[in-house]
């Protein structure tokens, strides 16, 4: 299973290489939406996991677009896939968005966070109870938005640390840190919520 991902992941990537060599080739920009065809709703959906607003993730969405297009030249497959890239792109975009509308966030004190035992913190986590799921749920969406789309990539994209170190441009053992971190912190959400706090 792993290794078919792998072909088809390759295939891809071949594909791609090809529009953007007609792209930087030919200068058409159909040829180019190709590529946004492809990866439009996939993108889309990496944007909104930061930026909850609609009407924003969309535009940012096409922002990172148009930005893949100027720089097209730059792009290097040796690198990264051009998925990647244009998630490293639509991030950067996202955090700038973000520094000019700033929200509010569920936050926990680092003392609190240090008294939670790793193995509690793992172990809510892990569960079938569909209240739980929905404190899950609800504690995902309150988490400041970087925090929110590392979960979501790591956990419900299946995507490596590796990837996504890539895309943050983040050394993936800091990202594995702020993944415990993390945990605990949806863990003492849980909780408190649990207890009615």
């Amino acid at each position: 299973m792993v290794l078919a991902y792998i072909l088809v992941m390759k295939q891809q990537d071949e594909k791609d290489q090809q529009i953007i060599d007609q792209v930087l080739r030919d200068g058409r920009q159909a040829d180019y939406a190709l590529l946004v065809d492809s990866y439009r709703a996939r993108l889309f959906a990496f944007v909104a996991t930061m930026v909850t607003c609609r009407e924003d993730a969309e535009e940012l969405a096409q922002d990172s677009f148009v930005k893949a297009y100027i720089l097209l030249a730059q792009y290097d497959s040796r690198r990264s896939s051009f998925y990647t890239w244009l998630r490293c792109i639509a991030y950067r975009l996202c955090l700038d968005h973000l520094r000019h509308h700033p929200g509010v966030w569920f936050e926990t004190d680092e003392q609190t966070l240090q008294a939670i035992p790793d193995d509690e913190a793992d172990s809510v986590l892990d569960t079938d109870d569909d209240q739980r799921i929905r404190l899950l749920n609800d504690a995902i969406h309150q988490l400041p938005p970087t925090e929110r789309l590392l979960v979501q990539q790591h956990y419900f994209e299946q995507q490596p640390l590796a990837v996504i170190a890539i895309v943050t441009d983040t050394d993936a053992g800091t990202l594995a840190t702020r993944l415990h971190r993390i945990r605990k912190k949806i863990y003492h959400y849980i909780k408190a919520r649990e207890h009615g706090r």
